[in-house]
């Protein structure tokens, strides 16, 4: 018995010996692989193909806008007293030459937003069209500066609440506790009889189903400002 533990063991040894160099490359392989995606995630432009397809964030894309659902909420942004251009095209992309539409996208710089989506029952809160816009752009421009696309109840465009300044969302001129949670369907701003900016030329429509407009009424008029505290 002790003969054939001596003789096993330095055939044990030899396989140990013949698996490290194979454990040695496939962490290697491993490593590097994980490092080329890094890389290309970091690189990306906005409206890559890796955000596309049936997982894609926030929602799927659509090769064409929804028809079940056609709202549009009209949202102003106020940084110190600035106004902010909400850009156009967030939410729409082109991957290939195939169309992408998000369910809440924007066609101008107005700041009216379209809801259009496959669903005749979907809500849509301000915090989904922030994770849009996020999502096509990433970034923002702010007095030549850039800043995270974000929006919290302590935060807007990277601008944090502090001893001096707040976040405020006011809703036809009140303010609102919502926040991100805010839903959009309910608060349409145009009609089609607003043939002048902001519904004019993208969003001259009355709100889809028609039993919105006696439900929730038009002229819905969205605010979020970074503000002095006790301010106006």
């Amino acid at each position: 018995m002790a003969n054939g533990r001596q003789r096993s063991s330095p055939r044990r040894a030899s396989a140990r010996r013949r698996r490290i160099p194979w454990i040695a490359i496939s962490l290697l392989t491993a490593g590097a692989i994980g490092l080329v995606f890094i890389f290309v995630r970091l690189f990306e432009g906005p409206g890559s193909t890796a955000d596309v397809g049936p997982a894609a964030y926030p929602y799927p894309c659509l090769p064409n806008e929804g028809t079940a659902q056609h709202i549009h909420p009209y949202v102003r942004i106020v940084l110190d007293g600035d106004s902010i251009t909400i850009p156009a095209y967030v939410g729409i992309r082109d991957i290939g030459g195939t169309a992408c539409f998000e369910p809440v996208h924007t066609h101008d710089a107005s700041g009216i937003l379209h809801i259009e989506s496959v669903s005749p029952t979907q809500l849509f809160t301000l915090g989904d069209f922030f994770a849009i816009w996020r999502d096509t752009y990433r970034t923002a421009e702010v007095r030549n500066a850039t800043v995270p696309v974000s929006y919290t109840v302590g935060d807007l465009l990277g601008r944090p609440i502090d001893a001096g300044h707040d976040v405020r969302l006011l809703v036809d001129g009140t303010l609102s506790r919502a926040g991100p949670t805010l839903v959009l369907n309910a608060l349409d701003y145009c009609t089609a009889a607003m043939t002048n900016p902001p519904c004019f030329p993208t969003a001259v429509a009355d709100p889809y189903p028609p039993f919105l407009v006696q439900r929730y009424g038009t002229g819905h008029v969205i605010v979020l400002q970074y503000a002095a505290r006790g301010g106006s």
